[in-house]
């Protein structure tokens, strides 16, 4: 069996995220997160991870041919996301991990139930990845605000409270 694609892990988690492709090489984390879903999933969890959302996208794209990173309609990507991944036993908690891993820089550990099922190298243990993935993670982005402890935004910016951009709110109602 081949390792699971980085472009195909990049492309599943501009999906699961609804950041641009550029929003998340620019933190640096693809490849640790990609190697940690690796190393508590297995190849072959992940593998049939990207192959669901490459389905998924097949679905939403239907007769109207879109391939690779052209744009689709989110509203049938997200059915077909729901579908194929969100709703399988064994795919759909790493999926939801996987965002998160991303949003808030830790890997949580599955259910147990997923453990039973399925087994895993490390999926039962919640743990950081680096102190960069708590200060990269998409969280701070998505609520307009810096990281505790890290990445100051300079004197006095405590005064105002985080504003959370209309693009993620207007996400967050789906």
């Amino acid at each position: 069996m081949t390792a699971p694609s980085f472009e195909k892990f990049l492309d599943l988690s501009v999906d699961l995220t609804a950041f641009e492709e550029t929003d998340l090489l620019g933190t640096g984390m693809a490849r640790p997160y990609l190697a940690k879903v690796r190393a508590a999933c297995g190849d072959e969890v992940v593998t049939a991870l990207l192959d669901a959302h490459r389905a998924a996208r097949a679905d939403a794209a239907g007769d109207a041919g879109h391939h690779g990173r052209r744009p689709l309609d989110r509203d049938l990507l997200d059915r077909a996301l729901r579908h194929r991944v969100f709703s399988d036993d064994r795919l759909g908690p790493v999926a939801r991990n996987v965002t998160k891993l991303w949003y808030a820089g830790m890997w949580y550990a599955l259910p147990p139930e997923w453990i039973d099922l399925y087994g895993a190298h490390t999926a039962a243990e919640t743990s950081t990845i680096s102190a960069a993935s708590y200060q990269e993670g998409l969280l701070w982005r998505a609520i307009g605000a810096n990281p505790q402890g890290a990445k100051a935004p300079g004197y006095g910016s405590w005064a105002q409270p985080p504003r959370i951009a209309d693009r993620y709110l207007k996400g967050a109602t789906r």
